[in-house]
C-alpha cells in the first residue's frame, strides 16, 4: 500500500507509481516487509533457478532478439535499447558489449529496478521470464517460420510446417496424397517425441506448439556502401530505360558495370540487355563453363592420395578399415540444377549444417543456410553463384562445404562441416583437397573463408591460412557479396597451383 494516496498496488504497479511520484512513495507496514521477506527470498530462489534454462542447451538460441521494455504514460510500452542473446549474456545493440541480464537493465537506466527478467522481452513480446516458465512446461524454442522453401527439394509453394520444430516441406515430396488433419510432425520430431507413424502422417498431438523466436542478424553487414561499377565505382544506374547507366551483372564473379563504362573501356559495347548469361572477361565464363560441367558429370570417386589420408586416420585411431575407404566419392552441386538425383544430396548437405551450426539469420530472421544451400536470393542477399560440394561414403554425406568464384582473383568457402559421427576420420581432408584441386585446375589464384576464433590456430598452421588484412577485405566487400560473420576474422591462402593437380597433403592434417 502506498502511504500517500493509500491506493494498494501490485509490485510493479507500486514501481511504477514510485516512478510517477519521482520516488517518494513507500510501504507502510514494515510488518508488511518483514512477514513478505520469506516469501520473497523464496520465490527469488526459485527464479532463478529457472532463469537459468534460458542459457542452457535448448534455452533461448544465440541471436534471439531481445528489448528492455517499460511502461510508459498511458501504460504505453517505452522501448528503451534493444540487443541479442549471444552464450549466457546480451550483447547490446549500441555499444556491442556482452552484458548479464542485470547488466543490459542498469545500461538501459533501471538498475534500481532489480527485475531484468520480467522487462527484457523477445520479439513476440514475451518477457524472459515468461519464456523460462514455458521451457519449464515441457514447451521448446524454434526460429521464425519464413524460409518458404521446402527442406528436401528447396523449392517454395504449398508448404506443410512440422508442428514442432516447424520445418517445411511439399506434401508431395513426402509422398502425401493430401493435407493431413491436425497436427503434422516431421520424422525426426515423430521419433523423438515418441509419437510413432500415426503423427507423421497427420494425428494431432498434445505437445505444445513451440514458441517462436526471431534471431537477430549474424551475418556482418560492411560498415559503408557496396556494390557500384566495377570500372567507375559510382552507384548510380538506370533503372526503366536502357542507356550508358544500366547496370549490368556478370553471371559468374556477379560484379556489377555501367553499360557506357563497359563501351568506354573497350570491353564491350551492349545495345541491349543480353537474354543469356553474360561474363565480364573470358577468365569468368571458363569458370562458370567448368562449374557447369562438373555439376554435370556428377558423382565421381576421389583421387587414391586423398583415399590413403582417410585410411591412415582410419589407422591411426584404430578404427576399422574396409573396401568403403576406397570408393570414397564426391561432386559438385547447384541448387538451380534441378537434377532429381542431386536433391537428397543437398537436403543432407542442409542437415549437415544445421546439426553442426546455430542458424546463420538475416535481418528478416530468416535462417540462410536452405538459400546458401540451394543458391537462392533470400532477406537482398543473393547466393546464385553458391555451390555445394559434398563428399559421399557409401550413398551418404558425411561432409560438406559451400563454395562460391568470383572469378580468377578469388574464391570464398563460407562454410564447411563434417557429421559428428564422421568427424576425426579424415573426411574433410580429403574433401578440402577436392576443392582445392579443383580451384587450381580453374586458376583460381586465393581462397578466403570466415573462421571462428577456436579454429583459427587450424586453418592457420595446418591449411596455410593467414589473416586477411582489413584494407584487401574492405576492397573486396565494396566489389563482391563475400559472406563473412560475426565473431570471425577472414583468413586467405594461396591457391596451390599444382601440376596435373595433384595436392601435397600434410602428414599432420588435423581432426575436424
Amino acid at each position: 500500500m502506498c502511504v500517500v494516496c493509500e491506493q494498494v498496488l501490485s509490485a510493479y504497479d507500486f514501481e511504477q507509481h514510485a516512478d510517477a511520484k519521482t520516488r517518494h512513495c513507500t510501504l507502510r507496514p514494515n510488518s508488511v516487509m518483514k512477514r513478505k521477506g520469506t516469501a520473497d527470498a523464496g520465490t527469488k530462489k526459485r527464479d532463478n533457478f529457472l532463469h537459468q534454462s534460458l542459457f542452457m542447451p535448448k534455452g533461448l538460441p544465440d541471436g534471439a532478439e531481445l528489448a528492455y521494455f517499460v511502461k510508459g504514460q498511458k501504460k504505453f510500452i517505452q522501448k528503451l535499447i534493444e540487443g541479442y542473446k549471444q552464450g549466457s549474456g546480451i550483447v547490446c545493440g549500441c555499444c556491442e558489449r556482452e552484458l548479464s541480464p542485470s547488466q543490459f537493465e542498469a545500461h538501459a537506466g533501471m538498475a534500481d529496478r532489480r527485475q531484468p527478467y520480467r522487462h527484457v522481452r523477445t520479439s513476440n513480446g514475451l518477457t524472459l521470464h515468461d519464456i523460462a516458465l514455458s521451457l519449464s512446461n515441457g514447451q521448446r524454442i524454434t526460429t521464425d517460420i519464413g524460409d518458404d522453401m521446402c527442406s528436401i527439394c528447396g523449392d517454395s509453394g504449398d508448404l506443410l510446417f512440422c508442428h514442432e520444430c516447424c520445418q517445411a516441406v511439399h506434401p508431395a515430396c513426402l509422398n502425401l496424397g493430401h493435407l493431413p488433419e491436425g497436427d503434422w510432425h516431421c520424422a525426426n520430431c515423430a521419433d523423438e517425441n515418441g509419437l510413432g507413424r500415426k503423427a507423421v502422417s497427420g494425428e494431432s498431438s498434445r505437445i505444445a506448439r513451440p514458441i517462436v523466436i526471431r534471431l537477430t542478424r549474424v551475418v556482418k553487414a560492411p560498415e559503408f556502401e557496396i556494390g557500384g561499377c566495377a570500372i567507375c565505382r559510382e552507384y548510380d544506374f538506370s533503372s526503366t530505360t536502357f542507356d550508358d547507366r544500366t547496370i549490368i551483372f556478370c553471371d559468374q564473379c556477379e560484379k556489377e558495370f555501367h553499360v557506357g563504362c563497359l563501351r568506354d573501356s573497350g570491353q564491350c559495347d551492349l545495345k541491349e540487355v543480353p537474354k543469356d548469361k553474360w561474363f565480364c572477361c573470358d577468365d569468368c565464363k571458363r569458370i562458370y563453363g567448368a562449374l557447369q560441367s562438373s555439376v554435370s558429370n556428377g558423382v565421381q570417386i576421389i583421387p587414391t592420395s586423398f583415399s590413403n589420408v582417410i585410411r591412415r586416420r582410419h589407422l591411426e585411431k584404430g578404427l576399422f578399415i574396409d573396401e568403403a575407404t576406397d570408393c570414397v566419392q564426391w561432386c559438385i552441386l547447384n541448387g538451380k540444377s534441378h537434377y532429381p538425383e542431386d536433391l537428397p544430396l543437398l537436403s543432407s548437405a542442409a542437415a549437415i549444417f544445421q546439426e553442426c551450426f546455430d542458424p546463420i539469420v538475416a535481418n528478416s530472421g530468416c535462417d540462410l543456410i536452405p538459400a546458401m544451400v540451394y543458391g537462392r536470393s533470400i532477406s537482398g542477399q543473393e547466393f546464385g553463384g553458391m555451390y555445394c560440394v559434398v563428399l559421399i561414403v557409401r550413398s551418404v554425406v558425411v561432409s560438406a562445404g559451400l563454395l562460391r568464384i568470383f572469378g580468377r582473383e578469388i574464391a570464398e568457402l563460407p562454410v564447411v562441416a563434417t557429421t559428428r559421427e564422421h568427424q576425426g576420420k579424415g573426411y574433410f581432408q580429403a574433401l578440402f583437397a577436392c576443392i582445392e584441386r579443383f580451384l587450381s585446375s580453374l586458376n583460381v589464384e586465393s581462397l578466403m573463408l570466415p573462421a571462428a576464433e577456436e579454429a583459427l590456430s587450424i586453418w592457420t598452421e595446418k591449411f596455410g591460412f593467414t589473416k586477411m588484412k582489413e584494407e584487401q577485405l574492405m576492397n573486396y566487400q565494396k566489389q563482391l557479396q563475400v559472406t563473412v560473420f560475426k565473431g570471425t576474422s577472414v583468413l586467405v591462402k594461396k591457391v596451390q597451383q599444382i601440376p596435373n593437380n595433384s595436392v601435397n597433403l600434410p602428414d599432420n592434417f588435423p581432426s575436424e
